[in-house]
C-alpha cells in the first residue's frame, strides 16, 4: 500500500507539474502571438501615416500654380485598403503658408509677402486674429504706422517693435494666395530684419522671418495611420518647405518626426 500511495502522489504531482508547464507555455505562445500582431499593426500604421504625408506633398506639388496658388491638400479620413486608413489634420497655424520669396523694401513700405491656407478643406477655419511684428533697424527710430492685407487696411497706428496688432480677423477661405500688400512705417526706414508672429483664431500661432527675402514657404502635414480592429495608431508630422522660387528642384521636408497624438478630426 505504501508503494502504491507513493506512486499515486508522484503521479498527481507529475500531472500538476505538466499542467503548469503546459499552461505557462500556452501563455507564452499567446503573448508572443499578441506581441507579433501588435508589431505588425504598428508597422502597418507607420506605413499608412507615411502614405498620408507623401500623398499630401504630391497633392500640393500637382496643384502648384503660382501666383494663383502654391498648391494645397485635403484633410480628413482616407481609406487606403479595406480597414486601413490615414487621417490628416492640423491647427490653423500649421496650415498657414507664408511665401517670403518676393518680399522687398521701398522707402517706408515692406511689400511682396503672400499668405495662403494649405488645404482645400473647410475645417478647420484658417483665420488670422492678430499679428506681432518685430523689426530691427539702423539709423533714426521708425515706428509701424499701418498694415494692409488683401487690399484692405487692417490696422493703423504708431507702434514700436514688437508691435502687437489686432487685425479684426482675416479669413483665408480659398486656396488662392492673398497679399500682405503693405507694411508701412512712419517714414523711410533702413530695415535690417523683420519677423511676424501670425496668431490664429484657434489660438495657434506661427512665427516667420519675413525680411529680408528668403526662399521659404513652410507648412505642416500631420497624418495618423490606423488599422480597423486595433487601438494602435502611429502619427507622423512633417514641415514641408515649398520654396516657390526654385520649386522644381529644391522643395523639401525640413522636419519629420513622430508625435504621440492621434488625429481624430476632421
Amino acid at each position: 500500500m505504501t508503494n502504491k500511495g507513493m506512486t499515486l502522489i508522484a503521479t498527481i504531482m507529475l500531472m500538476v507539474f505538466v499542467s503548469i508547464a503546459v499552461a505557462g507555455a500556452s501563455v507564452f505562445v499567446v503573448q508572443w502571438i499578441l506581441q507579433l500582431n501588435a508589431e505588425q499593426f504598428e508597422t502597418k500604421c507607420l506605413y499608412l501615416a507615411q502614405a498620408g504625408i507623401h500623398d499630401a506633398i504630391y497633392s500640393v506639388r500637382s496643384t502648384h500654380n503660382p501666383p494663383t496658388t502654391n498648391g494645397y491638400y485635403s484633410l480628413g479620413l482616407t481609406a487606403v485598403n479595406s480597414g486601413e486608413t490615414f487621417r490628416r489634420g492640423a491647427t490653423a497655424a500649421e496650415l498657414l503658408m507664408v511665401d517670403t520669396s518676393a518680399v522687398s523694401l521701398s522707402g517706408r513700405d515692406v511689400f511682396g509677402l503672400r499668405i495662403q491656407k494649405a488645404t482645400n478643406s473647410a475645417t478647420p477655419a484658417v483665420t488670422l486674429a492678430s499679428l506681432v511684428i518685430t523689426f530691427s533697424q539702423t539709423g533714426s527710430n521708425r515706428r509701424l504706422s499701418s498694415v494692409t492685407i488683401g487690399g484692405i487696411q487692417r490696422w493703423s497706428g504708431n507702434a514700436n517693435s514688437p508691435a502687437n496688432i489686432n487685425i479684426n480677423d482675416v479669413a483665408l477661405t480659398t486656396t488662392n494666395t492673398m497679399a500682405i500688400d503693405r507694411i508701412r512705417f512712419n517714414n523711410n526706414i533702413n530695415l535690417t530684419g523683420m519677423t511676424i508672429q501670425f496668431v490664429m483664431t484657434d489660438g495657434s500661432s506661427k512665427t516667420v522671418t519675413c525680411y529680408p527675402a528668403s526662399n521659404n514657404c513652410i507648412f505642416t502635414i500631420n497624418a495618423t495611420g490606423k488599422v480597423s480592429g486595433s487601438v494602435i495608431y502611429r502619427t507622423l508630422s512633417a514641415d514641408y518647405n515649398l520654396m516657390p522660387t526654385t520649386y522644381a528642384t529644391t522643395s523639401r521636408i525640413n522636419v519629420y518626426h513622430e508625435i504621440n497624438t492621434e488625429i481624430t478630426t476632421p
